[in-house]
């Protein structure tokens, strides 16, 4: 087991690798705003952002599950399975109004950090890392059409980030989302 000292110091690295990677983060975030593609043509995007992820030494398999414009972007092994997800297409007429460029810059920029601190472990067992390329937000129904085939089912956790006009910890009645939550837990209690 980690002491809180060694939790601090990998959220540390990972903040530290996410501030390496600044400018090119930035680059990634412009070059998809200066692209907008719409749903399932996001090519410009998903070449760009499986690029940048090999060369950030994750494994990538482009057109993931026959999807021409998803991708799924790995690195490490085991449990927990952790995934975050990008989005990158834009909306006809007015491009990336909802930020979907800032979703993918987020998304890839999460992955960054968390490879940070899996590689600073030296256990690649510790768990494993996607970055989820999940196309067509913009009424395509990229999400589900990746669910229909699979790509969720090994996930312990995944998570994005969406722009908003506010700094909020709780959004709940300020946003169209529903905002309810029941989770139901099974087994041993761990203390």
């Amino acid at each position: 087991r980690q002491t809180m000292t060694d939790v601090q110091q990998l959220k540390n690295l990972a903040c530290t690798a996410i501030d390496q990677a600044e400018d090119e983060l930035h680059e990634l975030s412009r070059a998809i705003w200066s692209h907008p593609e719409l749903k399932y043509e996001e090519k410009f995007a998903h070449d760009y952002l499986t690029k940048f992820l090999e060369k950030h030494d994750f494994e990538v398999e482009r057109s993931y599950l026959g999807i021409d414009t998803a991708f799924r972007a790995t690195t490490g092994e085991g449990k927990p399975h952790v995934a975050v997800l990008c989005e990158y297409d834009a909306l006809p007429d007015i491009g990336h109004a909802c930020g979907h460029n800032l979703i993918a810059e987020v998304g890839v920029a999460s992955g960054l950090g968390i490879k940070a601190a899996i590689d600073a472990v030296g256990n690649k067992s510790i768990g494993k890392l996607t970055v989820l390329g999940t196309p067509a937000e913009e009424g395509g129904a990229g999400k589900v059409l990746l669910i229909e085939r699979g790509a969720f089912k090994d996930f312990d956790i995944c998570g994005m980030c969406h722009p908003f006009p506010l700094t909020a910890s709780d959004s709940s009645g300020a946003i169209l989302a529903n905002g309810r939550l029941k989770a139901t837990f099974k087994g041993k209690a761990s203390h």
